[in-house]
């Protein structure tokens, strides 16, 4: 807002309009991009917030069930390369093992596309080999969950409360879960 002389209601809705243009396309969730755009030192911003960074409740708890059931897992996200790398150290210095859990992590960056794109779960099963009838995928991104069904992946489930400081937003259509430790069975 300072920078470019604008009140900060201002600001906030050039920023949010900013985000709209760009809505479900991988440049939403590109890091680089929006440093560029904004002018803004974003690694700076982004290591203020560290301590912020932490698990969900009840992730490990299913992350340790799945392994114990030998169910393979694979992380994939629209995270931008920095980001994910930034999360994961700061989720690793608070459990180790995390990164452990799964057999391959995929941003969807490396494809050229967003997780709410056809091409994205193309080129993902044929790079990690999963056969989508026999696969599941827990999401917090309704566009991502109706791509996934879109292109045939059997079992989808929505996280309806992706941020902890803000009311649950059930996803229509889909099994909705607020923390994953609730798809534990027995």
């Amino acid at each position: 807002a300072v920078k470019n002389r604008l009140t900060l209601d201002r600001a906030r809705q050039q920023v949010q309009n900013d985000l709209q243009a760009v809505a479900g396309q991988l440049a939403w969730y590109d890091f680089d991009h929006w440093a560029d755009h904004f002018s803004l030192d974003l690694e700076s911003l982004q290591e203020s917030g560290q301590g912020l960074i932490q698990c969900r409740p009840g992730t490990l708890a299913l992350l340790d069930y799945l392994t114990e059931h030998s169910m393979p897992m694979i992380l994939a996200t629209n995270a931008h390369p920095k980001i994910l790398a930034f999360k994961l150290k700061a989720i690793q210095a608070k459990h180790p093992k995390f990164t452990d859990y799964f057999s391959d992590i995929i941003t969807s960056h490396s494809f050229g596309s967003p997780k709410e794109a056809h091409g994205f779960w193309q080129q993902f099963t044929e790079q990690t080999g999963i056969n989508p009838a026999r696969s599941a995928l827990i999401d917090d991104n309704a566009k991502v969950l109706d791509a996934a069904k879109a292109y045939g992946i059997a079992g989808l489930i929505a996280v309806s409360q992706p941020n902890s400081n803000q009311p649950p937003q059930p996803r229509l259509g889909y099994e909705n879960v607020c923390y994953l430790n609730e798809l534990i069975t027995g």
